[in-house]
């Protein structure tokens, strides 16, 4: 059997200075998620580490192929349900992975509640 570390793909220089371009974007929040495998319908728990409106980094304990697809429903406010990518996945601490997803299929409503949310949230971060 194939380690799993062997298949973990880092991201490219591109991805992290794309990455660095948009950290000001992004909002650290945990929250904690059910991510849906579409083709065995498995759910399985998992925590977004930080956010955007574009895309998110969550932890795992299941090990997801980058470009798998996945719907991705959050548990707690704004309580969104959004299908994303995986990007890059990079192993963690205690059989944990850290991922980087892009959101593929987001209503529009749904973007426009989440552009709201993280907004709200850097707002009250900053003069809190």
């Amino acid at each position: 059997m194939t380690d799993r570390k062997d298949r973990v793909a880092a991201p490219s220089a591109d991805e992290s200075d794309s990455a660095n371009k948009r950290y000001g974007l992004r909002l650290r929040k945990f929250i904690d998620i059910v991510v849906e495998d579409p083709f065995s319908a498995m759910l399985f728990r998992g925590a977004i580490a930080d956010i955007s409106p574009t895309g998110m980094r969550a932890m795992v304990d299941q090990y997801l192929p980058v470009g798998s697809k996945y719907t991705i429903t959050m548990k707690r406010s704004p309580f969104l349900r959004m299908r994303g990518q995986v990007r890059w996945i990079r192993p963690s601490a205690n059989e944990t992975f850290q991922i980087g997803v892009q959101f593929i299929e987001v209503a529009p409503e749904d973007a426009k509640r989440l552009s709201t949310f993280i907004e709200i949230e850097q707002q009250r971060l900053t003069n809190g």
